[in-house]
């Protein structure tokens, strides 16, 4: 079912995924952009030639970015924030396993701050230093949130753009 070159189907369908893929990226449980990048991927394989692979490819990229900045904004953080390599490194550890030791959305906040004052602690370095570490884990976590907003909407952007104009 066609109407003026869209075809139906697949766009409701990919515009549910990309839904999805916002509600993903505002509520850190899923990985939002991936999912973003999942419904560009599957409209290209559904309706091949609408747009051009490098839609694709520039939109995979953008989320691979997105999922480097959650591994690095916690270390970031924590370093800019004074703290050591062992306080850095704590967060990245921190940010794996907090969500399986709380529940996913409170371990993706609580892990890596505690994983920071904790690795701080382990070099020694006071609590008033560690907490240091921990509050620049979190100044991390939240722009890598508002960063990875960001760049979803700059991958719907361009798919719709590429789709539409």
């Amino acid at each position: 079912m066609e109407h003026e070159g869209i075809h139906w189907l697949p766009f409701l369908v990919t515009a549910l995924i990309i839904l999805i893929g916002v509600v993903g990226t505002l509520v850190p449980i899923l990985p939002g952009c991936v999912i973003i990048w999942a419904g560009i991927v599957i409209y290209e394989v559904w309706v091949p030639g609408d747009f051009s692979w490098k839609v694709v490819l520039s939109t995979g990229a953008l989320a691979a970015l997105a999922q480097v900045l959650d591994f690095i904004a916690g270390y970031w953080g924590a370093k800019k924030f004074g703290g050591t390599t062992r306080g850095a490194v704590g967060a990245v550890i921190g940010g794996i396993i907090g969500p399986f030791v709380f529940s996913p959305f409170i371990g993706l906040v609580v892990g890596p701050v505690l994983g920071a004052v904790i690795g701080e602690l382990t070099a020694r370095r006071t609590i008033k230093e560690s907490g240091k570490a921990g509050v620049g884990t979190l100044v991390g976590g939240i722009a890598s949130f508002v960063i990875k907003i960001g760049i979803a909407f700059v991958m719907i952007a361009i798919f719709y753009s590429a789709l539409f104009l």
